[in-house]
């Protein structure tokens, strides 16, 4: 067990050089005012600086990404919140990225405008020029949109309530 751990530290300490990306810094008010003023969401920032990255970017770490492939969806074991938190923790340990916020917030079908449910996701802090913009991105589905405070992915209308930055 124990070689089989030094293994896999090493594996991601190569994978960490491999996968790096450049990003620039945010402070952590950059990220509050964007989550307020994008989304109309609460936005809870845990660290004093944020590694803000290009759309590309972030593109890139989305195609690199195999959650979803590797893992399946499953009530109450790993479900929405599992995938959204998973994902952030992947961007953290593999490229040293800290913008992939958790948001939870309320689904509801964008046909009828029907309430869904609650349901656990990333925010994503995207620099634009000068600019923190934060797209909605789906972890399950790898789908990824401007983020507004009814946001549009697939057959779904997000409605944020909150953001945590860690």
């Amino acid at each position: 067990m124990v070689v089989l751990q030094k293994l896999l530290y090493l594996a991601v300490k190569c994978l960490r050089k491999f996968l790096r990306v450049k990003g620039a810094w945010a402070t952590y008010r950059q990220i509050q005012l964007a989550t307020i003023t994008q989304l109309e969401a609460a936005a809870i920032t845990l660290d004093s600086r944020y590694k803000v990255l290009t759309l590309d970017e972030w593109k890139q770490i989305i195609q690199s990404d195999t959650l979803n492939i590797s893992k399946k969806w499953k009530r109450d074991v790993f479900d929405c919140d599992n995938f959204a938190l998973v994902f952030s923790a992947h961007c953290a340990e593999f490229y040293e990225v800290n913008t992939a916020g958790i948001a939870v917030g309320k689904v509801k079908d964008a046909n009828t405008g029907e309430y869904i449910g609650r349901h656990a996701y990333n925010v994503l802090a995207v620099k634009e020029g000068n600019e923190v913009v934060m797209y909605v991105y789906e972890p399950q589905t790898d789908e990824l949109g401007k983020a507004s405070r009814h946001t549009r992915l697939g057959g779904w209308i997000y409605e944020t309530e909150f953001v945590i930055f860690g």
